[in-house]
C-alpha cells in the first residue's frame, strides 16, 4: 500500500529554524515559540524533525519575527517568496521583468542581483535628498 506522506521541508529551512531555536533556548521553549508564532507545539516539533512540509507564508513570517530571523531569510531557505516578493509579482511590469531575465544562465544572476541592489540604493538615496 502506498502512503501519501507530506513533502518534507528543505534541510536548509530546518537547519536555519533549529539554529534560531538554539540561539533562544534559554529565553523561549519550543512551546513558547509555537504559541508566539500561532502554530501548535506538535507541528513545530514535527517540522524541526523533518516530518512536515514548509508551513504557510504567514507562519513563516511569524516564525521569523518570533525568532528574530532577518526578514526574508526563512522564506529564502524554504524556497518561497516573501511578502515583498509577492507584492512585486502583483505589479503589472513584473511579468516583463521576469521574462527579460528568464533566458539568463544561473551564473549571471548574482551579477544582475548586485546591479538591481545598487540601483535600488541609488533610488533610495535620491529620494531622501
Amino acid at each position: 500500500m502506498n502512503e501519501n506522506k507530506p513533502a518534507k521541508a528543505p534541510k536548509r529551512f530546518i537547519r536555519l529554524l533549529k539554529k534560531a531555536m538554539d540561539e533562544r533556548r534559554g529565553e523561549m521553549s519550543l512551546r513558547q515559540v509555537a504559541r508566539n508564532a500561532d502554530i501548535s507545539p506538535a507541528y513545530l516539533s514535527l517540522l524541526l524533525n523533518g516530518e512536515r512540509g514548509v508551513p504557510s507564508n504567514d507562519a513563516i513570517a511569524r516564525l521569523e519575527g518570533v525568532l528574530n530571523i532577518p526578514d526574508g531569510e526563512l522564506f529564502k531557505s524554504a524556497g518561497r517568496p516573501n511578502h515583498q516578493a509577492l507584492e512585486f509579482f502583483r505589479k503589472e511590469e513584473a511579468g516583463s521583468i521576469v521574462r527579460a531575465l528568464a533566458p539568463l544562465p544561473n551564473s549571471q544572476l548574482p551579477t544582475v542581483l548586485k546591479m538591481i541592489e545598487n540601483f535600488v540604493k541609488r533610488q533610495r538615496r535620491a529620494k531622501s535628498k
